[in-house]
């Protein structure tokens, strides 16, 4: 008897092989990567990009993006990100014999403006737990020193302040204290800051109070050449003499 053995043999699943790029361009809520795929593996590739969690060795399961298909060097923007984190990135690709990751990639990400603001309001109020602010729903937060007897001003009074304006480490940039006039203007008409607009309708006739007011109620990211940089919180303490 005559036994013939044919080997056809089989082709071994292989997961593709890919690198992960340094990270660049990092923002506070972004960053750039990507990989090269140095082997496709045992078959074509499906689907390659990169994956990133604040977890170790983060997996399609986490966040990804999808770059493309085929072989090669691809580019990856990651963005969604916090301000002030820690996050791992790994470039990843995919064929029919599943996924392949490059090595790990840390970066952390910078304190953007906003979180940057948000945090020296933060610290400005925990430092001072003697003042009991109020967050109003428009982001504006608001203090009583004296609450005052008098009438409330409403839209269109004629409004007479003292005030001294601050940064919040305490450096004055505008004041009219010990001028012979008041400053005088009328309510809701937008003749002032909005934070100072607003602020002023929360107080009566001989109140004093202090307003911290976040730089999109102030002057935003233009600021206020020479004096106020862009994207300053500012901190007016306003004295209400009348309301006319």
């Amino acid at each position: 008897m005559l036994l013939l053995i044919t080997n056809f043999g089989c082709k071994e699943d292989k997961v593709p092989v890919v690198t992960t790029n340094e990270i660049t361009s990092i923002t506070g809520n972004s960053a750039r990567s990507g990989g090269t795929i140095t082997d496709e593996g045992s078959d074509k590739i499906i689907i390659y990009g990169v994956c990133w969690s604040t977890n170790p060795l983060p997996t399609i399961s986490d966040n990804k993006t999808f770059d493309g298909t085929g072989s090669g060097s691809f580019t990856s923007n990651i963005t969604g990100l916090n301000g002030s984190t820690t996050y791992y990135v790994r470039a990843y690709a995919t064929n029919s014999a599943g996924t392949g990751y490059g090595l790990e990639q840390t970066f952390k990400t910078l304190i953007d403006q906003g979180t940057l603001e948000d945090v020296l309001i933060h610290n400005y109020i925990i430092s001072n737990p003697n003042l009991s602010f109020q967050l109003k729903p428009s982001g504006l937060y608001y203090s009583d020193l004296i609450v005052g007897s008098g009438p409330a001003p409403v839209a269109h009074h004629a409004a007479y302040v003292i005030y001294t304006g601050k940064f919040l480490n305490g450096v004055v940039f505008d004041t009219n204290v010990g001028d012979p006039d008041t400053l005088t203007f009328p309510v809701g008409e937008g003749w002032l800051i909005p934070g100072m607009d607003e602020g002023i309708t929360y107080m009566r006739e001989g109140g004093k109070a202090l307003l911290l007011i976040p730089s999109k109620l102030a002057y935003g990211t233009a600021g206020l050449y020479p004096d106020i940089p862009s994207d300053t919180p500012l901190l007016f303490e306003v004295n209400l003499v009348k309301v006319n």
